[in-house]
C-alpha cells in the first residue's frame, strides 16, 4: 500500500471527526434557545359542574402535555361558553355530551371520552319514579340550567320548565317549592344539597340518562383531535386515567 493510500483514510476520519465536533457545537449553541420556546397554548371554556370542571382541568392538563400543548381552562355562561368556542374566540369547550356538531358547525369532537355523568332530578319525594324516563317529567314543573342542552333536549316536554343561570338556584327553588323537580348531575347535586343544608332534598331513581362527556375543539384545531384521543386511551391504559378521576373526585 503506498503511503498516499494509508494517509486517505487518517484524512477522513479527521474530516468526520471535525464536521461531528462542529455539528456538535452548533446543537448546543442553538439548544438553549430552542428548548425554552414556549408551547402552543390551547384554552378551553367550560361551565361544568365543579367534579366534572376538576376532572376536565386535570385529565387535559395531562392529555395535552402528552402531545406537547399547554392547557388552560376559563369559566363562561353555559350558552355563551359554546357560542365562543364555535366562534373561535376560545380554542375549544367541554365537557359536553356527542353530537353537538350538528348544531355548532365549527366545532370538532375528540372521538374519545373524558368522563361519564349521571343526569337525574332530584325532588323532595324519594317515592316518585323516573322509571318513564324522560316522560317520566311531564306532570312536573322542573328547572335547570340554561344552555345544558342534554335538558334542552330532552325535558322541554315538562308541565312548566324554568331555565336558570346557577345550580344554587335550582336547589332553592326546589326547597321553597317553587319548582318539583331539579335537574341537575347526581354526584355534584348531593355535594350541593349537603353545602346547602338542604335536608330531604334526594336524587330520585332511576337516572334519566348517563351520558359519556367529551371535549370539542374549535375546527383550526381538528388535527389535535385524533392525538388526544390516542393520549386519552393511553392513559386509560396505564391507569393515569382511573387515578387522575380518583383524584378529583376526592379534592
Amino acid at each position: 500500500m503506498s503511503s498516499i493510500s494509508r494517509v486517505r483514510p487518517q484524512l477522513g476520519a479527521a474530516r468526520r471527526s471535525l464536521c461531528g465536533v462542529l455539528a456538535a457545537a452548533g446543537w448546543c449553541a442553538v439548544m438553549p434557545a430552542w428548548s425554552q420556546l414556549p408551547m402552543p397554548t390551547i384554552t378551553v371554556s367550560t361551565n361544568n359542574t365543579p367534579l366534572d370542571r376538576k376532572a376536565l382541568a386535570l385529565l387535559s392538563q395531562e392529555a395535552f402535555k402528552r402531545i406537547g400543548v399547554e392547557f388552560k381552562l376559563v369559566s363562561l355562561p353555559s350558552e355563551r361558553s359554546l357560542l365562543a368556542a364555535n366562534q373561535g374566540e376560545v380554542d375549544g369547550e367541554g365537557l359536553r355530551v356527542a353530537g353537538l356538531r350538528e348544531q355548532y358547525a365549527n366545532l370538532v369532537q375528540v372521538p374519545e371520552r373524558f368522563v361519564s355523568t349521571s343526569f337525574v332530578a332530584f325532588g323532595k319525594n324519594a317515592a316518585m319514579a323516573m322509571d318513564k324516563g324522560w316522560d317520566s317529567l311531564k306532570p312536573y314543573r322542573v328547572a335547570f340550567i340554561t344552555g345544558w342542552k342534554m335538558f334542552e333536549a330532552n325535558a322541554m316536554g315538562a308541565r312548566i320548565v324554568n331555565k336558570v343561570d346557577r345550580p344554587e338556584q335550582l336547589f332553592q327553588m326546589l326547597a321553597s317549592d317553587h319548582i318539583d323537580l331539579a335537574l341537575y348531575t347526581r354526584a355534584d347535586g348531593l355535594g350541593l344539597v349537603r353545602r346547602l343544608a338542604l335536608p330531604g332534598i334526594v336524587p330520585l331513581a332511576p337516572a334519566l340518562r348517563d351520558v359519556d362527556m367529551f371535549l370539542y375543539l374549535h375546527e383550526k384545531h381538528a388535527a389535535l383531535a385524533p392525538r388526544l384521543a390516542q393520549a386519552l386511551r393511553d392513559m386509560k391504559a396505564d391507569g393515569s386515567h382511573a387515578r387522575i378521576l380518583a383524584a378529583a373526585s376526592a379534592e
